[in-house]
């Protein structure tokens, strides 16, 4: 790699350290609860998340068009807000507002940060730099998430604020960090407010469409029903609540978090070294098939074995990232990449906009197995779409070769 690779390699890890300090994943259900119910949580997320995937797409369309740079530092900001703002909480309106501002900061930036990294650096297609990139960043960030986990675990103990606010903080350092770092695209200006946005319609349009095309469409069932669920346990109600369910206190279910990251880690750094080795179909198929397995285990009272469910979402969730990062970044144009990754963002993210309602409220009336039962068929069904057109699609590129 070059000086110029290295050093922003360097400092794609620490983004990632610092946008995944977060101190109150294992807390936040507990925190909220002092205040609304189950039901009112699942209002909740239903709602901000709603909003924030309104944001999704259009935000990656602002990113192509008017600087990535400038989109991802704005997001980031209203993130470290959104948190900052429910760490003074005390009624459901004060959450909604802070739930909403922290998703659309997310929104702003899902998409856009991947792009402006990998624009910047410049791996050369054919070499797995890039994986290896995302699988060290991906260990950097679970790290991050380990020692905030056990932190914040310890000081909801003291003040149950306190997680909160510190996870604010390293989200307006991370603004800070990218200050320096410019979108280089030849932006174009001066035209009409109103054009703009017909124009940012148009590449919406151009990213959903992307998703119709042979090379990708087969993957939609795999972003939405697998990443999908992932998103539901790392972002929304389902691990907190399958943690509860499992019997685990606040500071046990922090425990349980942060060894599970370390597990995930040191499996990343096995997958790192043969990053180029390892099949992106055999990959996909064996996490669909545990993370079915797994909600189907959660159906019943299975104690502290229910750590394995939770271990099994996080290598899932952290093993996959890397593989699907590959796939859209390299089977998409240069000019609309953020818009097809914010795209992306969004199929992932309807489900549990859809879902939250339904998963606090199944919860609060204890059948959450009609969930855990469901999503699991809808698994099976994502995985034998991929597989079956996913031959198809090597089938095509081996008559292309020749």
């Amino acid at each position: 790699m070059t000086k110029k690779q290295v050093r922003l390699s360097k400092k794609y890890l620490i983004y990632k350290l610092l946008t995944n300090l977060w101190f109150l994943t294992a807390i936040w259900l507990y925190f909220y609860r002092i205040y609304i119910t189950d039901k009112e949580i699942g209002i909740l997320d239903g709602i901000a998340f709603a909003i924030g995937l309104l944001a999704e797409v259009p935000s990656g369309a602002l990113a192509d068009k008017f600087g990535r740079d400038k989109i991802v530092k704005l997001g980031q900001f209203l993130a470290g807000s959104g948190f900052m703002i429910q760490a003074f909480g005390s009624r459901f309106f004060h959450f909604l507002l802070g739930q909403t501002i922290m998703v659309i900061g997310t929104a702003f930036v899902s998409g856009a940060d991947e792009a402006l990294f990998f624009q910047q650096l410049k791996f050369k297609k054919e070499s797995a730099e890039w994986k290896r990139l995302v699988i060290r960043g991906t260990q950097v960030a679970l790290v991050g998430v380990t020692s905030a986990v056990i932190l914040g675990g310890w000081l909801y103990g003291i003040n149950e604020r306190l997680p909160w606010i510190l996870t604010s903080l390293p989200f307006f350092a991370s603004v800070i960090l990218l200050w320096n770092i410019k979108d280089t695209r030849l932006l174009k200006s001066g035209q009409s407010l109103l054009f703009e946005v017909k124009k940012q319609w148009k590449e919406i349009k151009l990213g959903f469409k992307e998703f119709l095309t042979p090379k990708l469409f087969f993957y939609v069932p795999i972003i939405m029903i697998i990443q999908g669920l992932f998103y539901a346990v790392e972002w929304g109600l389902l691990r907190v609540v399958l943690l509860d369910r499992f019997h685990f206190s606040p500071l046990m279910g922090s425990i349980v978090v942060s060894s599970c990251s370390l597990l995930t880690v040191g499996i990343l750094f096995v997958l790192h070294r043969y990053a180029g080795k390892v099949s992106e179909k055999r990959i996909i198929t064996t996490i669909s098939v545990l993370s079915g397995m797994s909600l189907l285990v959660s159906i019943f009272d299975i104690g502290v074995w229910g750590y394995f469910v939770i271990l099994i979402f996080c290598l899932g969730e952290n093993i996959l990232y890397p593989f699907m990062s590959e796939v859209l970044n390299y089977r998409t144009s240069e000019n609309n990449r953020a818009t097809v990754l914010s795209v992306s963002s969004f199929l992932r993210t309807l489900p549990y906009v859809l879902l939250a309602p339904i998963i606090g409220s199944l919860n609060a009336m204890g059948k959450l197995e009609y969930f855990l039962v469901g999503w699991a068929i809808m698994i099976v069904v994502a995985v034998s779409v991929y597989l079956l057109h996913k031959k198809k699609d090597i089938q095509i590129t081996l008559t292309e070769s020749d």
